[in-house]
């Protein structure tokens, strides 16, 4: 049996798959196009102020693409793609001799300080704290068999469908002390009643600025409250494991059959769900059509890339560089978007939906080039080698 220390040796690039990386590049577009319209201001703009910067074809055609085609489709895919990674990761590691299970909470617990700094001083829509929390709940759920933890997927996924109502009905607001407490920091520092009012991000003081961050951390436990995010979250990274084990036995890339019939009944149910999502005014990330469309939207959308591959390799190809640096792009995208606020640029609330997405376009052609070029002389990205160092420190 190996050693600990060669059992957690670093993955040579020939182990990788491939197509899983270029995946998870393609996610990482869809989670900056999600949110490059909060980075711009765009949604803090009321509907006089973006009728007047946009106009009323714009504003509903950005609102209808925006729930139908993006919103919550590629957080789910990433976390998909998070569950398949644990459990590859873990069955790698258990081959090698190593303990697995720990070294897996010791690179969540590093995530999840990366996270909480992310989240206080840099963007409070961080996603990396909540998986980190949610990441070392993952080993309770190995010994389960696939049928159990597709059931325990399914009824987290759709608990929002029967609490959300039950809890209005009671007037419970889960987020709301959150809400309260990010009202208050901000109120405390700055004398306005909310982080997210467009007069913050605009202001070019850095009081305000440092308001927002402040209130990042209150506002996003509120956030991922209201929203149901945790269940749903938790319930997609179950299923990610049942992918990641028929992966580890082969059993799914060549399965077309499977990935057909998931590409077209993930449209089938997706996309009707989704646009009425998008139809219905006021709804939410909580609303039913919202729950019931997004994941198998995002699940064709993930079966989509798999077929496509092997006609379309070469193409999406170009996608695996940024897949293998996920961390170091996704925080990069928040350092763009802090640019884009009052202190630096100015740039929030005064950019119409072409522009943001020109921009993100821009952002996301850059870190095709600057990850390939990186990854020609480095095995791994600048924040995923930091991430390395923090899990394999001292551990022997």
């Amino acid at each position: 049996m190996m050693n600990e220390q060669q059992g957690i040796a670093a993955v040579p690039h020939g182990d990788r798959i491939e197509l899983l990386d270029g995946l998870r590049g393609f996610a990482l577009l869809g989670i900056l196009l999600a949110n490059i319209d909060v980075f711009s201001g765009w949604v803090f703009l009321d509907q006089a102020q973006a009728l007047a910067l946009a106009g009323e074809s714009a504003v509903r055609w950005t609102e209808l693409f925006t729930k139908a085609v993006i919103d919550g489709k590629f957080y789910t895919l990433f976390s998909l793609m998070f569950g398949v990674g644990f459990t590859l990761q873990l069955d790698r590691l258990n081959k090698r001799g190593a303990a697995g299970a720990v070294i897996f909470r010791r690179r969540m617990l590093v995530m999840l300080m990366i996270g909480l700094l992310h989240m206080s001083l840099i963007w409070e829509g961080d996603i990396l704290t909540l998986y980190a929390a949610l990441g070392l709940l993952l080993p309770l759920f190995m010994p389960m068999n696939d049928r159990k933890l597709l059931m325990w997927a399914v009824g987290l996924i759709l608990l929002p469908l029967v609490l959300a109502p039950a809890f209005d009905v009671m007037n419970i607001r889960l987020g709301k002390p959150f809400f309260m407490a990010s009202g208050a920091v901000t109120q405390w520092i700055s004398g306005n009643p909310t982080a997210h009012d467009l007069q913050l991000l605009q202001s070019t003081s850095w009081r305000d600025f440092f308001a927002i961050q402040l209130s990042g951390l209150p506002f996003r436990l509120g956030y991922l409250l209201i929203t149901w995010r945790i269940p749903k979250v938790l319930g997609i990274m179950l299923l990610g494991m049942v992918v990641g084990r028929r992966l580890i036995a082969g059993t799914l890339l060549d399965d077309r059959k499977l990935l057909l019939r998931t590409f077209w009944l993930g449209l089938v149910i997706g996309v009707p769900f989704s646009v009425t999502y998008a139809l219905t005014e006021g709804a939410a990330q909580d609303h039913w059509s919202s729950i019931l469309g997004t994941v198998p939207l995002a699940l064709a959308y993930a079966a989509g890339f798999v077929l496509l591959w092997p006609k379309a390799r070469g193409l999406l190809r170009h996608l695996v560089p940024v897949g293998r640096m996920a961390l170091t792009n996704y925080l990069m995208h928040s350092l763009v978007g802090l640019l884009l606020m009052g202190p630096f640029l100015g740039w929030a609330g005064r950019m119409q939906p072409w522009q943001f997405y020109a921009l993100a376009l821009g952002i996301y052609g850059f870190q095709l080039v600057f990850s390939r070029v990186w990854l020609a002389s480095h095995a791994q990205g600048p924040m995923e080698k930091l991430w390395r160092y923090g899990t394999y420190r001292n551990l022997h």
